[in-house]
């Protein structure tokens, strides 16, 4: 079990995860134009703050994450709203692909700096996208690695990003630049630690 799996049992009552999920959906909403019967999904999706947040009547969201605690009570609440177009599924990127040209959308928060090889994860996220399909991270802007000191930084790939130098990696992989933006501000350990929706479109070469 990793500490995820024990999180998942409150972690729909940490108002702070429900305020900078909104935080996150509002300014990609604000910026993109999801289809109706858009293709979503929401990697690293926790118990699905913002699955269901972008969930409409037609369109089909998919939860992945690596943690079984926060899969197990994302499909307890599709299942208790008898909601057949979302789900969670368990997934490794770091061994495991994606489907190939499937997504319309990829949204990823607070989840790339769990993840080691960031150059792979922007890659996978290309390669699911379909033409013209948005990939939206949401994650910590550059920190001193103090955002994660309560849990050891346990699992920690990453201190936040810089900003250039995300885009850099995005833009090498062939995706256009959309928009960057500080969208929430986390309180914590007596600090603030900006939180960013960087938002890409894939573009063919």
């Amino acid at each position: 079990m990793n500490r995820f799996d024990e999180a998942a049992k409150t972690w729909d009552k940490r108002q702070v995860s429900i305020e900078s999920s909104d935080a996150c959906v509002q300014d990609l909403l604000k910026i993109v134009q999801l289809k109706n019967d858009a293709n979503i999904l929401d990697y690293g999706c926790g118990t699905g703050f913002i699955a269901f947040a972008l969930k409409n009547e037609t369109n089909n969201v998919t939860g992945m994450d690596y943690s079984d605690g926060m899969i197990d009570v994302f499909n307890e609440k599709a299942a208790k709203f008898e909601l057949d177009n979302i789900k969670a599924i368990k997934h490794n990127i770091n061994e495991e692909k994606l489907p190939i040209n499937k997504y319309d959308l990829i949204i990823s928060s607070k989840t790339m700096h769990h993840i080691k090889d960031t150059n792979m994860f922007f890659q996978k996220s290309y390669d699911a996208l379909k033409n013209d399909g948005i990939l939206c991270i949401n994650d910590l802007d550059k920190e001193d690695g103090s955002f994660h000191k309560d849990k050891g930084n346990d699992g920690v790939e990453h201190f936040g990003y810089e900003k250039e130098d995300l885009l850099t990696i995005a833009k090498s992989i062939g995706f256009k630049i959309v928009s960057y933006d500080i969208v929430y501000n986390q309180e914590k350990n007596k600090q603030i630690y900006p939180l960013f929706n960087l938002i890409v479109k894939k573009e063919i070469r």
